[in-house]
């Protein structure tokens, strides 16, 4: 794995409050300290209350502001109970990293895709053209065409197959978004392979507990630290936005700490699979195209979606 690069400086139109979820996992915690380390305010949200308010103090302690919203993406309409806690606050910066892998099918859809959609449309207003998203991807989006499977699904994601799906369909709702005028920039990132918490249990522990003790831990996973470099790097870096409007459509794909548009895939960028992508996304959660529709560069953009795709399909 390379080293940790050091994220871009902030610039004079940094800070205000960042909100990340996922925010106790390696990922996040990493991506919370160096947010408040750059002058952000950050909103630490992710479900055990313990860990949380543990992160939000030590931050506080080393100088930083920061503060724990207990949220849990598995539940019933997770982004309206953030939007409640935040009171119509602005928000300068949404960082989408919350996972799961090797659950239920339908907890996996959920948590990685329908909750990170959900709350980028919920708090657009709040996030306006001065605002950035950044959605945690995978490289794992390589192996989907689409989305596909189900959110009622019970059955164990044995084969990742769930977790393809929704990283890719993540990416579409971020080309989605992308084609918003007047909205924040929109990007995505790989942070690459990471021994984390959900990493391992994954693996097993008679398995990482074999990889520790040789030491291969070391050399072929990155560290949290390492891994939310990229994260950082996408949500502070310059590299711009690419306007509204399908025509202006591109990836915005950050991987090594560096913008890399190629390594995403083509399905990644295709306008017929995000419409499939997005009809999946409002039947599987109705209150999203409530909640764009209200928006008007959203709904404007669902629309030259639907024109697009039907031209070229």
């Amino acid at each position: 794995p390379r080293g940790r690069a050091a994220p871009p400086p902030l610039s004079p139109s940094q800070g205000g409050l960042a909100v990340v979820t996922g925010a106790t996992g390696g990922i996040g915690e990493e991506v919370c300290r160096g947010l408040a380390e750059r002058g952000f305010e950050v909103c630490c949200a992710a479900r055990d209350r313990r860990r949380g308010e543990a992160l939000a103090a030590s931050i506080r302690e080393g100088g930083g502001c920061a503060f724990y919203v207990d949220l849990d993406l598995e539940e019933r309409r997770p982004a309206e109970r953030l939007a409640r806690v935040l009171r119509g606050r602005r928000v300068r910066l949404l960082v989408n990293n919350a996972g799961s892998m090797g659950g239920s099918v339908g907890a996996t859809l959920r948590v990685n895709l329908c909750a990170p959609a959900s709350l980028a449309v919920a708090l657009w207003p709040r996030l306006g053209a001065e605002g950035r998203v950044v959605n945690v991807g995978s490289s794992s989006h390589l192996r989907a065409a689409g989305v596909s499977l189900s959110t009622t699904d019970a059955a164990i994601d044995r084969g990742l197959r769930a977790y393809a799906q929704s990283k890719l369909g993540l990416m579409h709702v971020s080309l989605l978004l992308r084609a918003a005028s007047g909205g924040p920039a929109v990007r995505d990132c790989h942070p690459g392979v990471v021994w984390t918490p959900m990493l391992r249990r994954q693996l097993g522990a008679p398995l990482c507990r074999l990889l520790e003790a040789s030491g291969a831990s070391r050399r072929l996973f990155r560290t949290p630290q390492q891994g939310a470099a990229t994260v950082l790097w996408a949500a502070l870096s310059d590299e711009g936005h690419g306007g509204g409007g399908v025509r202006a459509w591109r990836s915005e794909y950050f991987v090594d700490c560096r913008r890399d548009d190629a390594a995403a895939s083509p399905e990644s960028r295709d306008l017929a699979a995000a419409r499939q992508s997005w009809r999946w996304l409002v039947e599987a959660e109705p209150e999203l195209a409530r909640r764009a529709a209200a928006e008007r560069g959203l709904a404007r953009a669902i629309a030259e979606v639907e024109a697009n795709s039907r031209q070229t399909g």
